[in-house]
């Protein structure tokens, strides 16, 4: 145990969490943690808590506001995302010190040389609730409505560009828009797909998928343009003769 927390509270960057000398110097309910914790290592902990879910000390702790940090009551158990932390470091101890040692016998493999090690950051990336874009993208369109979804990304975005925790390439809204149409609502989709062509203006494949989209609507007028659209921006030799088949099978003429 001891030689994981060392680990973990090496690998823990500055995240946002009070000064050191504001953390208690004793401990009280400790569940998972060792009841002979370092005040260091548990800083540590914590720290690689805060970064890897992109969260504060108030994300699982019990405070009153106002109150000043070093009269929290840390030991009590009141918030559900404290309970679930305690849950998800059994897990990563689990992984890390049984099943991954495990991993060269079970899939006549051998491990990464030093073994990589799961942490907090390995899934979370930076945020609370470890989501794709993607399926935070349709779960919006399908609880609040498509206008919802296309707000969610470009607050996403602004939030989130550049730091790795969501994906904002050129296939994520691609996925999102046929994952849409697939649902039953092509318009959404396209909103989507119409949002892409706005960050990736010769995304080939974003056409394609609004053509497809379209088909599906039973637009082929529109699934024609789109296809068109897409041979009008210098595809390859493959990616032209699939757009030339799909013309074709819809009754249109190559250009």
């Amino acid at each position: 145990m001891t030689r994981r927390l060392t680990l973990l509270a090496a690998t823990a960057i500055l995240a946002p969490v009070p000064a050191r000398a504001q953390v208690p110097d004793t401990f009280k309910n400790l569940e998972v943690l060792p009841d002979t914790i370092s005040r260091d290592h548990l800083v540590g902990v914590m720290r690689g808590f805060a970064d890897g879910l992109g969260v504060r000390c108030d994300y699982c702790h019990v405070h009153e506001e106002g109150q000043p940090f070093s009269q929290w009551p840390f030991d009590k158990d009141d918030k559900a995302t404290k309970r679930k932390a305690r849950f998800m470091l059994r897990m990563v101890e689990y992984l890390n010190g049984e099943r991954l040692p495990g991993l060269p016998k079970a899939a006549d493999a051998e491990r990464e040389d030093p073994p990589v090690r799961v942490t907090c950051r390995t899934c979370h990336h930076g945020v609370p609730v470890p989501r794709s874009l993607e399926e935070i993208l349709v779960l919006t369109a399908g609880r609040a409505g498509i206008d919802s979804a296309v707000a969610e990304h470009g607050h996403l975005r602004e939030r989130y560009y550049g730091r790795g925790a969501y994906d904002f390439g050129e296939g994520t809204l691609i996925d999102a828009g046929r994952t849409l149409a697939a649902r039953g609502d092509p318009a959404g989709a396209r909103r989507l797909l119409e949002l892409n062509l706005d960050r990736f203006p010769k995304s080939i494949p974003t056409w394609l998928a609004i053509a497809g989209v379209e088909e599906t609507r039973g637009d082929t007028a529109r699934a024609l343009d789109a296809l068109r659209r897409a041979a009008g921006l210098n595809p390859g030799e493959r990616e032209a003769r699939q757009i030339r088949r799909e013309i074709e099978r819809l009754g249109g003429e190559p250009r």
